[in-house]
């Protein structure tokens, strides 16, 4: 399971923007994983669950978006988001195609805390 080396890592990061910035909690949590990372996004959550008891971030609310796959055709000239990746563009079954979107990204996209400084 990847997914609990990602959430440990995640956590690292976390941990380390909540001393920065002088929170006292962590709220919330929005991370976004691009469709083909494989992520499951249950297990992401059982992770988070699991790796944030007894921390700063114990007990705040986790967004997982996913990012859908977006390919680019070179022959047609068409953007063209999919539900499941192909190796051809659906719109002329051309294979000069480019992942533009939805292929590997992992990021925490926003991070919520109270301020610790009251």
């Amino acid at each position: 399971m990847h997914e609990m080396a990602i959430v440990q890592s995640i956590m690292e990061i976390l941990e380390q923007q909540a001393t920065l910035h002088n929170a006292k909690k962590i709220v919330r949590v929005s991370l976004e994983f691009g469709a083909l990372t494989g992520v499951m996004p249950a297990s992401i959550e059982f992770g988070f669950e699991v790796l944030s008891k007894g921390g700063i971030a114990e007990g705040a609310a986790l967004d997982i978006h996913i990012i859908p796959i977006k390919l680019y055709c070179f022959d047609c000239k068409k953007e063209v988001t999919l539900e499941d990746y192909q190796p051809m563009c659906p719109v002329c079954s051309s294979t000069s195609v480019h992942i533009i979107q939805g292929r590997d990204e992992m990021r925490i996209a926003s991070l919520e805390i109270e301020d610790g400084s009251s």
